[in-house]
C-alpha cells in the first residue's frame, strides 16, 4: 500500500487494479439503493433503553437506480425532533428500499451496526433485516483496499477523500461538510431554541448534505465504471 501510495506521489497519477474494481463492480445487481444514515450521539441518554453515547439515527438518504442508465431516484427522511426517531426512521426506510438488488453503503459497518440496534429495539424488524444484511456493498473496500488510488485522497479512503479525487466533485459548497457537523446541527435546532425560518434553514441544509452522500456514491460507482473501460 505503501508503494501504491508512493507510485502515484512519483507519477501524479492514479493507480487502478482493474480486474479488481471490475469484480467488485460485477456483484452490483439492479435495482441498486445507495443509502447513507446520519446520527447524532449524547453523553445523557435523551431516550429510554439507549447508552450514554449511543449512535441515534435521525436521517437517511436513499438514492435507487433501477436500471442501467436510468435516472435515480431519491427518497429521504429527517426526524422531526418530536420523541425517539427510531420507529420512524425503521418505517420509512422499509417502506422505500427495493426488496431486491443490491444495497451500497460507504463504510457498511456503521450502517449495519445501527440497523440491528434498531432491530434490538423494534424486534419486528429482524426478520426483514435478515433478508436486507446479505444485499449490502461495501462501496469502501476498493479505496480501503487500494485497488483504486489516487494521490488527492492524500492517503485517505473516506468518501470525503474519494468522491473529489475520482469524480471532482465534492463538499466545499456546502454549509454542512461533514456528518459530525450534522448531527451537532440537528441537536443545536431540535433541542434548543431557534428561530423557525434558522430550524427550516439548518433542515434543509442537513437533506442536502445527506442526499450528497448518496448521489456522490453514484457518480463513485459511475465513474469506476469508465476507468474499467480505459
Amino acid at each position: 500500500n505503501q508503494k501504491i501510495q508512493h507510485r502515484a506521489a512519483v507519477t501524479g497519477q492514479a493507480q487502478v487494479d482493474k480486474a479488481a474494481i471490475a469484480n467488485f463492480l460485477d456483484q452490483l445487481e439492479y435495482p441498486i439503493s445507495y443509502l447513507d444514515f446520519e446520527t447524532f450521539a449524547t453523553a445523557i441518554p435523551p431516550f429510554d433503553g439507549v447508552r450514554p453515547f449511543q449512535q441515534i439515527p435521525f436521517q437517511f438518504s436513499l438514492h435507487v437506480v433501477r436500471a442501467a442508465g436510468a435516472e435515480p431516484e431519491h427518497f429521504s427522511f429527517l426526524a422531526d425532533g418530536r420523541g425517539d426517531p427510531r420507529p420512524e426512521f425503521m418505517r420509512q426506510l422499509k417502506t422505500v428500499i427495493s426488496s431486491t438488488g443490491s444495497i451500497v453503503v460507504y463504510n457498511a459497518s456503521f450502517e449495519t451496526n445501527r440497523l440491528a440496534e434498531c432491530c434490538d429495539l423494534l424486534p419486528e424488524y429482524q426478520s426483514w433485516y435478515r433478508q436486507l444484511e446479505p444485499r449490502i456493498v461495501d462501496l469502501l473496500l476498493p479505496f480501503r483496499g487500494f485497488r483504486y488510488y489516487h494521490p488527492a485522497q492524500c492517503g485517505s479512503a473516506s468518501m470525503k477523500a474519494v468522491l473529489p479525487a475520482l469524480t471532482g466533485r465534492g463538499y466545499a459548497d456546502l454549509a454542512i461538510q461533514e456528518g459530525g457537523t450534522a448531527s451537532l446541527e440537528f441537536l443545536r435546532v431540535t433541542f434548543g431554541e431557534v428561530p423557525a425560518r434558522e430550524q427550516q434553514r439548518v433542515r434543509q441544509e442537513l437533506e442536502r448534505y445527506c442526499g450528497l452522500d448518496t448521489e456522490g456514491m453514484i457518480w463513485i460507482v459511475d465513474r469506476l465504471r469508465q476507468v474499467v473501460q480505459e
